[in-house]
């Protein structure tokens, strides 16, 4: 099961839930294209994040190349020890904003 809110207080937060695979790929691919703003930084939260593979991974990518070419940040939070694991390994660290 996966599920992407975004809240937008002082700046827009994406909270995922769930697992961000292959299978969720369309949902997160939509929600990216319906509701974020590429003119405004993004905080993902992933306190809630179980899963995460390659093409989750992409996904990322691809919000990240939006952002930058507006001049805009992708910051991450919350990540589990799994999560962290994943993006150490893809040496996507130095992308991201991650605490």
């Amino acid at each position: 099961m996966f599920d992407a809110k975004i809240d937008r207080d002082d700046i827009q937060t994406v909270r995922l839930r769930g697992d961000l695979d292959v299978y969720s790929e369309d949902e997160f691919k939509t929600f990216i294209d319906n509701e974020i703003d590429t003119n405004e930084d993004v905080v993902i939260d992933l306190a809630e994040l179980d899963y995460l593979d390659s093409t989750g991974l992409g996904m990322f990518m691809n919000i990240y190349k939006a952002l930058n070419e507006n001049g805009k940040t992708t910051k991450i939070i919350n990540a589990k020890d799994n999560i962290k694991k994943l993006f150490k390994i893809t040496d996507l660290t130095g992308l991201f904003d991650m605490e």
